[in-house]
């Protein structure tokens, strides 16, 4: 009913009605509502005046508008029952004199004629005395603005449904109302790629006629039908990382090579996360799919590159044509030598950054660490396995032809193979290696003097960012409003905080119950799986202290009844403008006191003794919670749960209230209301006795608190697992303690300006989404300076001693690859700007943001370190290093090694080299098979 009328029984249950005695139907629906498995939802309909918020909303004509969409609705609805029909509307509508008593009936036609002014204004006259003597209390403060009680004016009234509805049909439940404002799902519209019907204007709201309406309800659940829509822009995705694959790597057959193991990787290492037991799944390993497109393509970059460099090093093509078999099988040798590594160094350290997330408790960043090492570590393995059989079809059949299918039937033409050194006729420098060289490199070796300004400037300005980036860093603190999902103009979008902005008293589904629990001891949950933490396991530890049967238990659990109700809460985060209380003032009552209860039904005296059990038994089977509760709670309240009689006895209790905090009060907010409750409950556990010590205060507002916390804990895990170990992984890759010591400088850098753009920039708090994103900037943040410390090392093994020219080398050699790699991960994570859930959008602007920080440091920082102070010579290299110490700990003189335990390095430096005829001779010949291609001492020793 409208206002505790009887409600009239449900048109769904069709000719069921006539044949139900009124005095049984509230039983029966009972017996209905478990044999179809209802669930409780609420439609809330806001209503605005105008889009300035200027004007008064009780105008005649507003009123019939709003009377109109309501009866539109209720035409429309097929729901089983209707529990409350809390409308602004009957308090206008109906004969009685009375607002709060007028109704309207639920089935029929409404009559929504235009009320005259008079009545309009004394029905505002009656609301405004009611509001004047009772304040928040009041039946009509849930109707208005605060500023009613001033100027008997609102900008916003609403309505509120309450409904028992099957499961399979809550998302129905806003249809009808969506229907007559004209809003849908579609894809172009609203000026996005895919929009949610409840998208609205600047303030949510969507106008219709002469007023303003923006909808909520329970029952949609947006994230699971908007999550496919942002699935499928994955595919946009995958089409743009291929268009740039083929355009960097000239050859499609190539990108459809490399695009299928990039895709591949996803389902296999879905079959090996759902092998490790796994079962947890989230919208949030949907952000898997743009990071891998990203990584894969880098890591076939790296390995086409290095094809491409080292045949046109040691082989060139005088000639265009294809190579011998054995030569070309020595070419992927070298290009497996100098690639793997590289690859694998990059992609573990990735893969470790993703699984420092392992240790976390929250389940979707626990398992999306998991699916995403996985992931990453299988594009590794696909890239040195797959990838060098798809260059050697490719360069025996496909390159340089045009029609890459017909091909493929046939062998191109043996090319002709010159000295090494000579320009090869096949070789296609692409436009950023011309860049590169033409301007990077030449810029990064002009000398004023002896100094070298250009890498200096870059040098120091970058430095100076990096220390502006820790600076904002230090700034950031926990979130100080709740986590955003959806677009700013989503009607659901902090509707909850509009409505404790808005409204003299907001609805009170959206404040969430505080308990205290008595009688519970600790909780077991060794035995529940952690990878399916809603699903069955763990086990109460009861306290066997607890025993209501005496007086003096009985009185200390009616004084933390009246403690809790009277417990003061003066924080931002309790919304109550006038009383002050952690509860919530209203003229229903907001608390729920089994106790206080127990005590009237059993005529004002509690029994002790042996006499207390059977009665409070009696009481907690027989009594109903609505006899005793108000709307606020009676939904919450459970004598059955509430009072835990197992086996026969009392084991535990519960006393509940409606809280001043909303649903989503953000971290900052609530943990400072925790730390005050949880103070105050401790010094309220002294005052009782001996029986209550055990008494916990449980909400769920604090459990979300130690999802952010953990969150938190999982960035600062992440950074301090990830950190150490990329340093250990550039070590073993460079062998060299100063390149490495640069590379983690560049790379702490780069962590830090990302971090500290999120709030100079941005103005974002220590989130949800920062936490996450600060894993994958750890991992991101590695790539490029891993890549050019390795070839920076690399290039001494080609007798290049110098740092300028092994700099030089290094940006000839990889710095094409990096900025492809770059273009192609910030590319994949460019879709998600399309995306419809602002944690997507948010993921992009971090991705694209902390490759450019990356590229910038990497080409821009740890180079012109290199260039300015990179080692020369084997300054740095580790085992010299070690050698040397060695050496000083025997006194200067260089331990004998045993005969038999002679390094192959040293045998391989005593060896004369064979005599090699030049490649083209033996190609001319046709001897090639017998003589491989020359490979120098080191590259022989590390195969």
């Amino acid at each position: 009913g409208w206002a505790g009328s009887p409600v009239p029984l449900p048109r769904a249950e069709g000719t069921l009605a006539k044949f139900i005695d009124p005095d049984e139907a509230p039983a029966v629906k009972r017996r209905l509502s478990d044999v179809l498995d209802l669930e409780d939802h609420t439609l809330l309909l806001f209503y605005k005046s105008d889009k300035a918020g200027t004007e008064d909303v009780f105008t005649p004509v507003r009123l019939q508008d709003m009377c109109k969409l309501e009866s539109a609705w209720l035409k429309v609805t097929k729901f089983p029952t209707i529990r409350s029909f809390d409308s602004v509307v009957k308090l206008f509508y109906g004969p009685e004199p009375v607002p709060s008593d007028r109704t309207m009936p639920l089935d029929g036609e409404w009559e929504c004629g235009l009320l005259d002014e008079a009545s309009v204004s004394a029905t505002v006259a009656a609301m405004k005395a009611s509001i004047d003597a009772d304040g928040p209390r009041s039946p009509y403060a849930r109707f208005v603005h605060p500023n009613f009680k001033d100027t008997a004016t609102s900008v916003y009234t609403r309505t509120a449904v309450s409904i028992k509805v099957e499961k399979d049909l809550a998302g129905d439940l806003a249809d009808g109302v969506m229907d007559y404002l004209g809003r849908e799902y579609g894809w172009l519209q609203d000026g996005m790629i895919s929009s949610s019907a409840y998208i609205g204007e600047e303030d949510s709201f969507v106008p219709k006629d002469s007023i303003r309406v923006r909808v909520v309800c329970t029952g949609t659940d947006e994230m699971t039908i908007m999550v496919a829509p942002d699935f499928l822009l994955a595919f946009a995705s995958i089409m743009l990382v291929f268009v740039i694959l083929s355009t960097y790597l000239r050859s499609v057959f190539l990108a459809c090579c490399g695009m299928f193991q990039i895709i591949l990787s996803m389902p296999v290492a879905a079959l090996i996360y759902k092998g490790l037991t796994i079962d947890f799944f989230d919208f949030l390993h949907i952000l898997v799919v743009y990071l891998v497109l990203g990584i894969g393509a880098d890591d076939i970059f790296v390995l086409v590159d290095a094809f491409r460099h080292v045949s046109e090093h040691m082989a060139p093509l005088v000639k265009p044509g294809r190579y011998p078999d054995e030569v070309l099988k020595d070419l992927l040798k070298r290009t497996w030598v100098r690639s793997a590594g590289a690859i694998f160094n990059t992609s573990f350290t990735t893969a470790m950054a993703f699984m420092s997330c392992s240790g976390s408790k929250a389940m979707p960043m626990r398992t999306c660490g998991w699916y995403a090492a996985i992931s990453i570590l299988l594009n590794w393995i696909f890239t040195i396995t797959f990838t060098p059989a798809v260059l050697v079809i490719w360069h025996q059949r496909v390159q340089d032809t045009r029609c890459c299918i017909a091909e493929l039937f046939s062998l191109r033409p043996l090319g002709e193979i010159g000295q090494p050194g000579t320009e090869s006729k096949a070789a296609h420098r692409n436009c950023i290696e011309v860049a590169l060289d033409r301007f990077y490199i030449r810029a990064m070796n002009w000398k004023v003097g002896q100094v070298r300004p250009v890498p200096w400037a870059m040098g120091l300005g970058l430095l100076a960012v990096a220390i502006q980036g820790a600076y904002f860093t230090s700034q950031l603190t926990p979130p100080r409003s709740a986590e955003v999902w959806f677009p700013d103009t989503h009607m659901m979008t902090g509707f909850s905080t509009f409505m404790a902005d808005n409204y003299y008293q907001p609805d009170y589904k959206d404040y969430a119950i505080v308990e205290v629990v008595f009688g519970i001891k600790d909780f077991d949950i060794s035995d529940i799986d952690i990878y399916n933490p809603g699903g069955p396991g763990g086990k109460v530890i009861f306290d066997g202290a607890f025993d209501l049967s005496t007086k003096e238990v009985q009185d200390g659990v009616l004084s933390t009844c009246e403690w809790l109700n009277n417990l003061r809460c003066e924080f931002d985060g309790c919304k109550n403008a006038g009383y002050n209380t952690l509860r919530m003032q209203s003229d229903k009552k907001t608390h729920s006191c089994f106790l206080e209860d127990f005590r009237e039904w059993n005529g004002g005296t509690l029994p002790v003794g042996d006499a207390f059990l059977p009665a409070l038994k009696d009481f907690r089977d027989n009594a109903a919670a609505g006899d005793y509760n108000s709307e606020f709670l009676v939904d919450e309240v459970s004598y059955k749960e509430d009072i835990g009689i197992v086996n026969g006895e009392l084991k535990y209790a519960v006393i509940k209230i409606r809280s001043t905090m909303t649903m989503d009060t953000p971290y900052s907010q609530g943990n400072e209301i925790n730390n005050f409750i949880e103070e105050q409950l401790d010094k309220h556990i002294q005052t009782l006795p001996a029986p209550l010590a055990r008494t916990k205060l449980v909400c769920i507002v604090f459990a979300f608190l130690d999802l952010s916390r953990e969150l938190l804990n999982g960035l600062f895990q992440g950074c301090g697992i990830a950190m150490p170990i990329s340093f250990l992984v550039v070590l073993a890759s460079t062998r060299n303690l100063v390149v490495s010591g640069y590379a983690v400088i560049s790379v702490a850098s780069i962590v830090l300006c990302v971090l500290g753009f999120c709030k100079s920039a941005m103005d974002w708090d220590l989130g949800v989404g920062e936490a996450i994103a600060g894993v994958i900037v750890i991992g991101y943040s590695v790539d490029y300076v891993v890549h050019l410390a390795h070839i920076y090392c690399e290039a001494g093994h080609h007798g290049i001693t110098k740092r300028e020219e092994r700099a030089a080398f290094a940006v000839r050699n990889m710095g094409s690859t990096v900025f492809a790699g770059a273009i192609t991960t910030a590319g994949s994570g460019l879709v998600m700007f399309f995306c419809f859930f602002y944690f997507f959008i948010k993921m992009a602007i971090l991705i694209c943001v902390t490759i450019m920080f990356s590229f910038i440091f990497s080409l821009g920082f740890f180079m012109s370190v290199m260039w300015i102070a990179g080692p020369q010579g084997d300054f740095g290299n580790l085992p010299k290093c070690m050698s040397g110490m060695r050496m000083m700990s025997s006194g200067g003189v260089e331990p004998a090694k045993p005969a038999d335990a002679k390094p192959v390095a040293d045998a391989v430096e005593a060896a004369e080299p064979p005599p090699v005829a030049p490649v083209a001779e033996k190609v001319a010949t046709g001897t090639v098979a017998e003589v491989p291609l020359c490979i120098d001492a080191w590259e022989e020793t590390e195969v």
